[in-house]
């Protein structure tokens, strides 16, 4: 591969990167092939030992998504790089789609498990402060009105502690997923 095809495939592979950004890593790799030739290799010697074009700018476009840390600022952020990297091939749409998929079903389960429990102590508390105005619709016969209102209480407020547990969560999920990505990158580069 020529010095002009390995820039043009490259540049080519930036899509998602800014300009500015994306004219200093095309002068970098220009220069790799300046200094290159200098020492007497062809361009074919140096553009082999720079690696795949392709590879290399989906990368940059991944590490331009998840930022320097690898802990992306959203969500969307992380969602984007994951279809960047999986468009790099089948090894990535095993060791990165399947875990992910699997993970965030479980994220989007606990997720629905917190908001029910917040939602269900709320609909009760709701049924024992309306029960008096609607005796025939709302009946707790056999019940013990307060107990049923603490209970009440304490499944929203559980519900609420896990919702807040749940924001956490769902932010290292993220910041975790978007490692792993990068990782993956660096296996793939290698």
């Amino acid at each position: 591969m020529t010095r002009k095809e390995f820039l043009t495939q490259l540049k080519k592979s930036l899509g998602g990167v800014p300009e500015t950004e994306k004219r200093e890593i095309l002068a970098d790799y220009e220069e790799h092939f300046t200094s290159g030739l200098a020492e007497g290799k062809s361009e074919e010697e140096i553009a082999r030992l720079l690696g795949n074009p392709r590879i290399l700018g989906k990368s940059f476009h991944i590490d331009n998504l998840l930022g320097e840390t690898g802990a992306p600022r959203r969500a969307g952020a992380v969602i984007r790089a994951l279809y960047a990297s999986l468009s790099l091939g089948l090894f990535n749409i095993i060791f990165i789609l399947g875990p992910f998929a699997a993970l965030f079903a479980v994220l989007v389960s606990l997720w629905s498990v917190a908001l029910s429990l917040a939602l269900s102590g709320a609909a009760v508390i709701l049924a024992v402060i309306l029960q008096p105005l609607f005796p025939a619709l709302i009946s707790f016969e056999g019940l013990n009105i307060l107990l049923v209102l603490l209970t009440a209480i304490g499944a929203g407020a559980l519900g609420l502690l896990a919702l807040i547990g749940m924001w956490r969560l769902s932010r290292w999920f993220f910041i975790a997923t978007g490692k792993y990505i990068r990782f993956n990158l660096g296996v793939i580069k290698k």
